[in-house]
């Protein structure tokens, strides 16, 4: 009796072993795991005998899944499906609760494990000192993060700058964005945008912005993307210890761009203030720069932040160009 059962779970398990996710190349070899991603032209697969494999898309002529995968066909938003593999290379079988139907590998824009969330968070520090004829310290502070959920979308980002020179502040600059993104169809969402913003130094007491805005989703690829927004909203603006509000048309532009296999990220993001009302001046303001992976965790931070207001307060400058050098986080 003790040998029956030992029999049935050896079989018991080696069937659930052999339960697996299965890609098909092109040369008859076939690999078995779990499939993490297809995006672009690349296939991403972790077998259970090594760490994940990327595969080109192009030597993959077959797959099968045990699960369903989140998956996004050219033109339509993204679905849970099984997949199968077709009688015809090139070709797969998608099988929804409702639905059936064979389609090319190529048609397939993007699939994925099934997640509640996805979420990305960099976090940046530099500084710089100078002992001599003249001290001086400098040091900035970056955050920036994403969160998915479905079809929705919450970015915040903060930047805190402090500077010293011969024992007096010269920057004391703080901004933070907050933002929320709601896709209702394909690549355009609706937006909300909360931005907040003090330099007493340049006698900026306070800058809050509030706007709702439509944007849309230009690039969305594995190793790039683009989004931009427009709206209008309200400001409320301290400065010099006067306060005006003014109603206000907001653009934002977010670029990335993967270099090197993905060593190598460039990045631009933009944000221009347009008050309509009041002292009606132009805000803008943009961070620009490259981060350089030195392992899967720790980068090394190149960038530069560029601030432009029409009408500072006091006597402050119109630019403002900071240079930032230093290292970062993903988590």
């Amino acid at each position: 009796m003790l040998r029956k059962i030992l029999i049935f779970i050896i079989i018991c398990g080696g069937s659930l072993r052999s339960f697996a996710d299965i890609v098909f190349l092109e040369n008859g070899d076939r690999i078995s795991g779990d499939i993490k991603r297809i995006w672009g032209n690349i296939l991403i697969i972790e077998p259970e005998y090594s760490d994940p494999i990327e595969l080109d898309r192009a030597i993959v002529v077959g797959v099968e899944s045990d699960k369903k995968l989140a998956i996004e066909l050219d033109g339509s938003k993204e679905r849970p499906y099984l997949i199968s593999r077709a009688s015809e290379e090139g070709r797969v079988i998608l099988d929804s609760d409702d639905t059936k139907f064979d389609v090319t590998l190529d048609s397939i824009k993007r699939a994925e494990a099934i997640k509640d969330f996805d979420w990305d968070i960099n976090f940046d520090l530099g500084s710089t000192f100078s002992r001599g004829n003249t001290d001086s310290q400098t040091t900035n502070l970056q955050w920036d993060g994403n969160l998915v959920i479905k079809d929705h979308r919450i970015k915040s980002d903060l930047f805190i700058s402090r500077e010293e020179v011969d024992g007096e502040k010269t920057k004391a600059k703080d901004r933070i964005n907050l933002g929320y993104n709601y896709f209702f169809v394909d690549q355009w969402f609706f937006a909300v945008n909360l931005a907040a913003e003090r330099d007493p130094i340049a006698l900026l007491n306070s800058r809050y912005s509030l706007s709702p805005a439509i944007g849309y989703d230009f690039l969305d690829d594995p190793n790039r993307f683009l989004h931009v927004q427009l709206g209008a909203g309200y400001s409320s603006e301290r400065s010099n210890n006067l306060t005006s509000t003014s109603t206000v048309i907001d653009w934002k532009l977010n670029f990335y761009w993967e270099l090197l296999s993905g060593d190598l990220q460039f990045f631009h993001d933009q944000n221009l203030l347009k008050n309509l009302e009041g002292r009606k001046n132009f805000v803008f303001y943009s961070q620009t720069g490259f981060r350089y992976e030195i392992n899967e965790d720790i980068y090394l931070n190149l960038q530069a932040n560029f601030d432009y207001d029409s009408q500072p307060a006091g006597e402050a400058k119109e630019e403002d160009l900071t240079f930032i050098i230093g290292a970062g986080i993903n988590l």
